[in-house]
């Protein structure tokens, strides 16, 4: 008979592979955002390093309008593959309220 695995050892490797995902989604990210003419800015727990087992990807899609559904529908595509729930901002730049909240907290990939 195996060994239990706990509740907390459950969320400690949901934690992990949500951590390796974003790694992932942010290489991704970064390359469409270098060959598209824009950025994400990854922002909260993912730019912290700190994801936990419930955690998503805040990113924030910053690119001219033309290209701005494209950048989204691409964001989204990459974390549905990764098996990371995501939360994107888009529709030109946030308030500068907005960008001082996040100042210390994101990471930008362009």
């Amino acid at each position: 008979m195996g060994r239990i695995v706990t509740l907390q050892e459950r969320k400690d490797l949901e934690a992990g592979r949500r951590a390796e995902a974003a790694g992932k989604v942010m290489t991704k990210l970064r390359d469409y955002a270098a060959s598209h003419g824009g950025r994400f800015v990854v922002f909260g727990s993912a730019a912290r390093g700190a994801m936990r087992h419930d955690s998503d990807i805040d990113i924030w899609a910053d690119f001219p309008l033309e290209g701005e559904l494209g950048a989204v529908s691409f964001a989204e595509d990459v974390c549905a593959l990764e098996g990371l729930p995501c939360d994107i901002l888009f529709c030109g730049t946030p308030k500068a309220a907005f960008k001082d909240l996040i100042r210390d907290d994101m990471v930008v990939l362009q």
